[in-house]
Parts: C-alpha cells; sequence; structure tokens
C-alpha cells in the first residue's frame, strides 16, 4: 500500500519563490520520488487569496509560523503557531480555513467540513520536535485573507493588554 503524504508541511517565506515548492519539501523532507512528489503536491496548492495571505502573514509576523495542511484531510487550510512563548505547550495555535468575503468567526463556524480533522494537523505539527507540544490547545477560525491577518496582527496586542 502507498505511504500516505504528511498531514502538514511547513510554509516559509523563500519557499514561497518556488513555482512548487510542495514537490520539492515532499521529495527532499519527505523522501517521496520527484514524480510522486510532483502527483502529490496538488494536495497542497495554493488557491485564490491563500498565497497572498500566508507571505503577507510570514512577511509581516515573524513570531509566526504556518504549515499548509493537506487539503483532502479536511484539516483546514493552515496550522499558524506564535513561537514568541519559549514553552511549546503553551504556544497559541491557530487552525484557519480561508473564506473569501466572510468575517472573522472564532470556533470553526462556517467551515463546514473543512475543519472536522484539524486534530489531526495540530498532532502532526505536534509530532515536529520543538514546535508545539502534544496536547497543545488550539483555536479553530474562518474569514477572509483581510479578517484573518487583522486577527493574527492584534491578537497579541488584546491578549497582553489584558493580562
Amino acid at each position: 500500500m502507498a505511504r500516505e503524504p504528511p498531514v502538514v508541511l511547513p510554509v516559509t517565506l523563500p519557499l514561497l519563490g518556488y513555482a512548487n515548492p510542495w514537490a520539492l519539501l515532499l521529495a527532499n523532507e519527505e523522501g517521496f520520488s520527484p514524480s510522486t512528489a510532483a502527483f502529490l503536491s496538488e494536495r497542497y496548492a495554493l488557491k485564490s487569496d491563500e498565497k497572498p495571505f500566508v507571505r503577507e502573514l510570514l512577511g509581516r509576523k515573524r513570531n509566526l509560523w504556518a504549515f499548509r495542511c493537506d487539503q483532502r484531510r479536511f484539516a483546514g487550510d493552515f496550522v499558524v503557531v506564535d513561537m514568541s512563548e519559549p514553552r511549546p505547550a503553551r504556544r497559541y495555535v491557530l487552525v484557519l480555513d480561508l473564506k473569501m468575503g466572510a468575517p472573522l468567526v472564532l470556533g470553526g463556524g462556517g467551515a463546514g467540513v473543512q475543519l472536522t480533522q484539524a486534530q489531526l494537523a495540530v498532532e502532526a505539527v505536534a509530532a515536529r520536535l520543538g514546535v508545539i507540544s502534544p496536547g497543545t490547545p488550539y483555536e479553530l477560525a474562518t474569514g477572509d485573507k483581510d479578517a484573518m491577518l487583522t486577527f493574527l496582527r492584534t491578537r497579541r496586542s488584546r491578549r497582553e493588554s489584558a493580562a
């Protein structure tokens, strides 16, 4: 039986410069043959406003790490981790699903089935040593690119002012 591709792949700004970064990651980091990697890469393809979203997110918020979710796993579009907290078990984790033109909705409302396997994506990030601890709580969110970027940009300042 064929091996399943990973649930999440890391996204970095330099990686976004490649035409098909997912095939590169699947071949180099996951050990898939080049032809299999190219075939599987469609599961991670960035559509509509997803590439501008992740490019702006990573460009403006260096403390945030993003992981692209396998779009066939119903685990959302991205898992975002706030790395500014030094303790992996206490890092803020957001699993998000972008919806063009939609307002921000926390808790995953409006995602339909797209976030039903979010826990699987968070566990996959936790399997990457040092990012988050197993069992780290996470939040679900849906909304358009601008609403999501505003939320992620202001979330930390709101949390600090409430403390």
